[in-house]
């Protein structure tokens, strides 16, 4: 350590041990006095009025008797960089990810309960503003906001421009009515490393950065990145915060804009600083897109857990985690959870579908939910590979997870319920595990290899489906996709009313057959084992059984030679 910070700081001598925590500031442990001291230098961003703010609200909020690590020393300047002591706390960092999440709610709301009373003497902290002010406000340097600058940034970088832009201003038109939220001074973006814990309990905060005046309820969203990634770890989350902080801290139901907001706001700062002067800030704008980008599925989920928290607390039967040691179907029940837990969200706030290249109709919720999907896998399912509809193929392995996020995504943007989320694992070419499921209807539908077919219904008890007992061509209902495939149905077959799903009536025993030519992998994989599982058959336009061929003929069994004899020739022409 060089001599001049010694001096300034008051250090025993030029003696200092790196040690873990923080992450945009490198921290020592040295001596002052004799005593250890946590010695902290800023990123070279950082200016000293925003450091001196900060170390103000640590001072106060230590003199409260709050669980922070105390100034001892600075801040100063030496040789352009920001350096401040802080007293020493032993203790040790908690696991990643965090195995107490409720603890990380109540020390937060203790933090916030303290930091309450700072904001009239306080104020602002200099060069920011609240998170839900991120559009509109000017940024320090030449007062540019973000909004003058968006128009000019879209036709910067293109698509990624046009999907920022629009929801930066759909994020901010759903923030416009936060004013009545309670206002802190924020500091909910701190990590296990910035955390020490002493006798398995959380007992002090590593960090300065106590940012600005904020609304409540925008510190809590941030915060809740700790909890991810299921409902479960954020409910357990903020009901800890709602302990000790109680009910009146704002807009719940906003937790998963403002984290978007967040992200935002730092877009912000990068194109008002920097962007706005010429240089260039491509490296900053992909990580961010990619942050935001999991806030799609992880701000959903968060809101979920918001009204899970907020309601009374009912006796529910506790379920063993699912984890890596799971079976195949429990981590696929698992993987619909939480896709249907997101996919409701959008649902009920309603979007706009657009047309990809392909002519088939895509929205923000079919992203979202795939997005999540593939991140539950990588936690869950690391070595299999993946195919989705959206995002494509990722790994090479002899198992596959086929996924379709939202299957009936046109009916899906109309407001229409008839819609669903499709997950089958292939393993050596054959589908060995089916999850579909309709969360705007309340129904599931499941199988794995030589378990059977099972159909779960809202408050109704579970049941195994069976297809029909129709032994003759002659009088079976058969459904067809297109409409031009009538003409090569045998005599005698009745063709059924529309149905939303004809795949959903044939496992039923409602409907005897089902011949279609049209969609993918994604749209067939689930149903091959569904139908086969509920003692039917299924046979591709190429004389196989892959889900790949644009679907094929699905029946009841009985009836399927016959049906294949009859359609002459049974395949279908390339």
């Amino acid at each position: 350590m060089s001599t001049e910070v010694v001096n300034a700081l008051g250090l025993d001598g030029p003696g200092v041990e790196p040690i873990a925590g923080g992450r945009v500031n490198t921290i020592w442990r040295a001596y002052r006095d004799g005593a250890p001291v946590a010695l902290r230098r800023s990123p070279a961003f950082r200016r000293l009025p925003e450091v001196a703010y900060e170390c103000d609200v640590v001072t106060a909020l230590a003199e409260k008797g709050a669980p922070v690590a105390p100034v001892v020393a600075g801040p100063t300047v030496v040789d352009g960089a920001i350096w401040v002591a802080f007293s020493w706390v032993d203790g040790t960092h908690p696991a990643v990810p965090v195995d107490d999440p409720p603890s990380y709610g109540r020390l937060l709301a203790e933090l916030h309960e303290h930091t309450a009373a700072l904001v009239p003497r306080l104020g602002q902290r200099p060069g920011w503003s609240r998170l839900d002010e991120f559009l509109t406000a000017p940024r320090p340097g030449d007062d540019h906001t973000m909004a003058e600058l968006l128009p000019d940034f879209e036709r910067a970088f293109g698509a990624a421009g046009t999907w920022l832009r629009r929801l930066a201003e759909d994020v901010h038109e759903r923030l416009s009515g936060a004013e009545s939220c309670p206002r802190v001074v924020a500091h909910g973006d701190f990590g296990p490393g910035q955390v020490l814990m002493r006798d398995g309990h959380l007992s002090a905060v590593l960090d300065w950065d106590f940012t600005h005046v904020d609304l409540r309820v925008a510190d809590l969203a941030v915060a809740g990145a700790l909890a991810r990634p299921t409902v479960d770890r954020a409910e357990a989350f903020l009901r800890g915060y709602l302990e000790v902080a109680g009910p009146d801290v704002g807009d719940l139901g906003l937790l998963g804009d403002l984290r978007c907001a967040f992200h935002l706001h730092n877009l912000g700062n990068h194109l008002c600083a920097r962007w706005a002067k010429g240089i260039d800030i491509a490296p900053q704008v992909a990580m961010l897109t990619e942050r935001l980008e999991r806030e799609q599925w992880w701000g959903p989920m968060l809101v979920a857990a918001a009204r899970e928290a907020t309601r009374a607390r009912r006796v529910r039967r506790p379920s063993p985690p699912v984890t890596r040691e799971s079976s195949d179907l429990e981590v696929a029940h698992e993987l619909a959870d939480r896709a249907a837990m997101v996919a409701r969200h959008y649902f009920a706030r309603g979007l706009t579908a657009r047309t990809k290249a392909d002519a088939t109709p895509v929205t923000e919720a079919d992203h979202a939910v795939e997005r999540l999907l593939r991140e539950a896998l990588a936690e869950l399912r690391p070595d299999d590979a993946v195919l989705g509809e959206e995002l494509g193929t990722e790994g090479n392995s002899d198992r596959t997870w086929i996924l379709d996020p939202i299957d009936g995504t046109a009916a899906f943007a109309r407001g229409d319920p008839n819609w669903r989320i499709q997950i089958a694992l292939e393993r050596d070419g054959q589908i060995v595990v089916a999850v579909v499921d309709a969360p705007a209807l309340g129904v599931r539908w499941w199988a794995a290899i030589g378990t059977g077919t099972y159909e779960r219904v809202a408050g109704r008890p579970d049941r195994r489906l069976r297809v029909s007992t129709t032994a003759s061509v002659d009088g079976a209902l058969v459904a067809v996709q297109p409409e031009s495939f009538l003409r090569r149905l045998p005599p005698g077959t009745r063709q059924p009313a529309p149905t939303p799903l004809p795949l959903v009536d044939l496992i039923r025993g409602e409907l005897d057959a089902y011949l279609v030519h049209c969609c993918h992998a994604w749209d067939h994989a689930p149903w091959i084992l569904l139908v086969r599982e509920a003692g039917g058959s299924f046979t591709d336009h190429s004389g196989g059984t892959a889900p790949d061929q644009r679907g094929g003929l699905y029946s009841n069994g009985r009836i399927h030679d016959d049906l294949l004899v009859a359609l002459s020739p049974p395949r279908t022409p390339r």
